[in-house]
């Protein structure tokens, strides 16, 4: 059979010296023929050795030019596969620099009750940590952006926005959060926004409010 690169691998390497290994089924006469290993001779070159495992013979060659090999020494007659035993320890090391760890919080403060469509109302949040603004916005129902957001900075651990609330409906939220860390967030819960309220007013003989007061529909 014709060389076959697949049986050829470095054992060692040093400088300008390599051990290489060639295992095959070819007979010693035949490895030992001229010009078997010219397709590799730009490997195997001058000065180096092979250990070369053939089908009837386990030997210890030298590599002369062109790739040729000599007689060399036959090792042993009944070519025992031939053993090699391999070890390696990997190492790794790495280190991290020393990071400062901070917590950052945003808690929403009561939403204002009786909300009517176009009515104006303010919302604030107490902040935790070094948070320098917060984008408030409103919800719907469904999770949707109806309003905002809008971002207000932090002054005194607190931050406010104006808004006006939206058409009438239910399922309403508030929510606040940092732009910077959007895990520090915080939504209210729901609200409801009605209709405007209507004053009664003198009709006849009926009384639309109290004194200082106002009857509300």
């Amino acid at each position: 059979m014709p060389f076959d690169p697949r049986g050829l691998s470095p054992l060692s390497s040093t400088g300008s010296f390599t051990l290489w290994l060639y295992v095959t089924t070819d007979t010693r006469a035949a490895i030992l023929a001229q010009g078997y290993f010219a397709s590799a001779a730009d490997r195997l070159l001058p000065g180096h050795i092979l250990v070369a495992q053939a089908a009837d013979s386990l030997n210890f060659l030298p590599v002369q030019s062109s790739g040729r090999v000599g007689n060399g020494v036959v090792l042993d007659a009944s070519a025992a596969p031939l053993r090699l035993a391999a070890s390696s320890a990997l190492g790794l090391a790495f280190s991290l620099p020393p990071v400062d760890a901070a917590t950052r919080s945003v808690a929403l403060d009561a939403v204002p009750a009786g909300l009517y469509i176009g009515r104006g109302f303010a919302v604030s949040a107490r902040v935790g940590g070094p948070i320098a603004a917060l984008e408030f916005s409103i919800l719907d129902a469904g999770g949707g952006v109806v309003a905002g957001p809008v971002t207000s900075s932090v002054a005194n651990g607190a931050a406010s926005a104006s808004f006006t609330a939206p058409a009438p409906g239910t399922g309403y939220r508030i929510r606040v959060r940092d732009p910077l860390e959007p895990l520090a967030t915080h939504t209210s819960a729901s609200f409801v926004v009605t209709e405007p309220f209507a004053l009664l007013t003198e009709t006849g003989a009926s009384i639309s409010g109290e004194s200082g007061g106002e009857l509300l529909l």
